[in-house]
Protein backbone atom coordinates (compact mmCIF):
# COMPACT_ATOMS: atom_id res chain seq x y z
CA UNK A 1 0.00 0.00 0.00
CA UNK A 2 2.80 2.06 0.52
CA UNK A 3 4.49 1.43 -2.42
CA UNK A 4 0.85 2.62 -4.25
CA UNK A 5 0.79 5.66 -2.45
CA UNK A 6 4.61 6.65 -3.52
CA UNK A 7 3.38 5.94 -6.96
CA UNK A 8 0.65 8.12 -6.75
CA UNK A 9 2.10 11.10 -5.23
CA UNK A 10 4.84 11.22 -7.57
CA UNK A 11 2.56 11.27 -10.24
CA UNK A 12 0.66 13.90 -8.86
CA UNK A 13 3.22 16.51 -8.22
CA UNK A 14 5.66 15.46 -11.24
CA UNK A 15 1.94 16.37 -13.38
CA UNK A 16 1.94 19.99 -11.58
CA UNK A 17 5.95 20.59 -11.42
CA UNK A 18 5.16 19.64 -15.71
CA UNK A 19 2.04 21.95 -15.64
CA UNK A 20 3.93 24.92 -14.08
CA UNK A 21 7.29 24.50 -16.54
CA UNK A 22 5.03 24.52 -19.45
CA UNK A 23 1.19 25.67 -19.09
CA UNK A 24 2.16 28.82 -16.31
CA UNK A 25 5.59 29.92 -18.48
CA UNK A 26 3.68 31.99 -20.81
CA UNK A 27 4.45 34.45 -23.02
CA UNK A 28 6.08 37.62 -21.11
CA UNK A 29 5.32 40.13 -23.50
CA UNK A 30 1.42 39.31 -22.34
CA UNK A 31 2.02 39.29 -18.97
CA UNK A 32 4.41 40.90 -17.62
CA UNK A 33 3.09 43.74 -16.29
CA UNK A 34 0.35 41.99 -14.58
CA UNK A 35 2.73 39.82 -12.71
CA UNK A 36 3.84 36.16 -12.39
CA UNK A 37 1.10 34.07 -13.14
CA UNK A 38 3.86 30.24 -12.64
CA UNK A 39 3.79 31.69 -8.61
CA UNK A 40 -0.40 30.82 -9.41
CA UNK A 41 0.76 27.69 -9.96
CA UNK A 42 3.64 26.91 -7.44
CA UNK A 43 1.09 27.82 -4.97
CA UNK A 44 -1.28 25.26 -5.87
CA UNK A 45 1.23 22.04 -6.28
CA UNK A 46 3.46 22.98 -2.95
CA UNK A 47 0.90 21.33 -0.54
CA UNK A 48 1.40 18.10 -3.30
CA UNK A 49 5.18 17.91 -3.70
CA UNK A 50 5.50 18.21 0.73
CA UNK A 51 3.31 15.26 0.71
CA UNK A 52 5.14 13.44 -2.21
CA UNK A 53 8.36 14.15 -0.24
CA UNK A 54 7.31 13.19 3.03
CA UNK A 55 5.72 9.67 1.39
CA UNK A 56 8.94 9.48 -0.51
CA UNK A 57 11.24 9.88 2.56
CA UNK A 58 8.92 7.50 4.19
CA UNK A 59 8.86 4.99 1.42
CA UNK A 60 12.72 4.55 1.44
CA UNK A 61 12.93 4.65 5.74
CA UNK A 62 10.78 1.76 5.05
CA UNK A 63 12.41 -0.14 2.05
CA UNK A 64 15.69 0.60 3.58
CA UNK A 65 14.44 -0.31 6.65
CA UNK A 66 12.88 -4.11 5.80
CA UNK A 67 15.86 -4.70 3.01
CA UNK A 68 16.79 -8.19 3.90
CA UNK A 69 20.60 -7.90 3.27
CA UNK A 70 22.87 -5.31 3.95
CA UNK A 71 23.96 -5.44 0.23
CA UNK A 72 20.24 -4.02 -0.99
CA UNK A 73 20.50 -0.99 0.94
CA UNK A 74 23.67 -0.17 0.10
CA UNK A 75 22.56 -0.09 -3.16
CA UNK A 76 19.93 2.37 -2.18
CA UNK A 77 22.43 4.50 -1.09
CA UNK A 78 24.91 4.41 -3.89
CA UNK A 79 22.63 4.46 -6.49
CA UNK A 80 20.81 7.33 -5.00
CA UNK A 81 23.86 9.28 -4.65
CA UNK A 82 25.00 8.13 -8.15
CA UNK A 83 21.74 9.63 -9.99
CA UNK A 84 21.62 12.72 -7.44
CA UNK A 85 25.02 13.42 -9.10
CA UNK A 86 24.07 13.07 -12.42
CA UNK A 87 20.47 15.26 -11.75
CA UNK A 88 22.54 18.51 -10.50
CA UNK A 89 25.03 18.00 -13.49
CA UNK A 90 21.49 18.13 -15.65
CA UNK A 91 19.81 20.79 -13.43
CA UNK A 92 23.26 23.20 -13.86
CA UNK A 93 23.06 22.77 -17.32
CA UNK A 94 19.67 23.14 -17.78
CA UNK A 95 20.23 26.79 -15.76
CA UNK A 96 23.38 27.35 -17.94
CA UNK A 97 21.72 26.79 -21.46
CA UNK A 98 18.18 29.02 -20.11
CA UNK A 99 20.48 32.16 -19.15
CA UNK A 100 22.49 31.79 -22.21
CA UNK A 101 19.38 32.04 -24.09
CA UNK A 102 18.45 34.99 -22.24
CA UNK A 103 21.62 36.81 -22.93
CA UNK A 104 22.74 36.67 -19.02
CA UNK A 105 20.74 35.82 -15.62
CA UNK A 106 19.51 39.06 -13.98
CA UNK A 107 22.15 41.21 -13.13
CA UNK A 108 23.85 41.09 -16.61
CA UNK A 109 23.30 44.30 -18.20
CA UNK A 110 21.97 43.99 -21.99
CA UNK A 111 20.13 40.38 -20.73
CA UNK A 112 16.25 40.09 -21.38
CA UNK A 113 15.14 39.91 -17.78
CA UNK A 114 18.02 42.39 -16.45
CA UNK A 115 16.61 44.07 -13.32
CA UNK A 116 13.58 41.45 -13.20
CA UNK A 117 13.35 39.62 -9.78
CA UNK A 118 14.84 35.81 -9.88
CA UNK A 119 11.36 34.27 -10.15
CA UNK A 120 9.63 35.86 -13.42
CA UNK A 121 8.09 34.54 -16.39
CA UNK A 122 10.93 34.19 -18.54
CA UNK A 123 13.27 31.93 -15.60
CA UNK A 124 10.04 29.74 -13.96
CA UNK A 125 11.12 26.80 -15.39
CA UNK A 126 14.59 27.00 -14.36
CA UNK A 127 13.40 26.66 -10.51
CA UNK A 128 10.72 24.70 -10.94
CA UNK A 129 11.29 21.83 -13.81
CA UNK A 130 11.78 18.05 -13.94
CA UNK A 131 15.52 17.89 -12.92
CA UNK A 132 14.78 20.12 -9.45
CA UNK A 133 11.77 17.61 -8.99
CA UNK A 134 14.12 14.88 -9.02
CA UNK A 135 16.48 16.50 -6.84
CA UNK A 136 14.95 17.03 -4.29
CA UNK A 137 13.18 13.35 -4.17
CA UNK A 138 16.38 11.83 -4.54
CA UNK A 139 17.35 13.77 -1.50
CA UNK A 140 14.77 12.83 0.27
CA UNK A 141 14.46 9.33 -1.13
CA UNK A 142 18.61 9.49 0.29
CA UNK A 143 17.45 10.45 3.56
CA UNK A 144 14.85 7.68 4.25
CA UNK A 145 17.36 4.88 3.14
CA UNK A 146 19.89 6.33 5.76
CA UNK A 147 17.66 6.92 8.63
CA UNK A 148 16.09 3.28 7.50
CA UNK A 149 19.49 1.77 7.52
CA UNK A 150 20.40 3.15 10.62
CA UNK A 151 16.83 1.90 12.30
CA UNK A 152 17.21 -1.01 11.66
CA UNK A 153 20.73 -1.62 12.99
CA UNK A 154 19.11 -0.09 16.56
CA UNK A 155 15.99 -2.33 16.25
CA UNK A 156 18.12 -5.19 15.60
CA UNK A 157 20.39 -4.70 17.41
CA UNK A 158 17.85 -4.47 20.49
CA UNK A 159 15.99 -7.73 19.25
CA UNK A 160 19.44 -9.66 19.65
CA UNK A 161 20.37 -8.40 23.50
CA UNK A 162 16.80 -9.55 24.59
Amino acid sequence: MLRLSWLISMGISLFGVMIIQHFFTVKPDDVAEAGNLGALGMALTAPFILLSLFITYRFFVESSRHARDQMMRLIYLVFGVALLVVMIYFAIDFKNEVYASLGGNTKTQGSQIYGFPVLNEYTNHVFINFYTFGVVHLISGIAGALVGLFKSTTSESAETSE
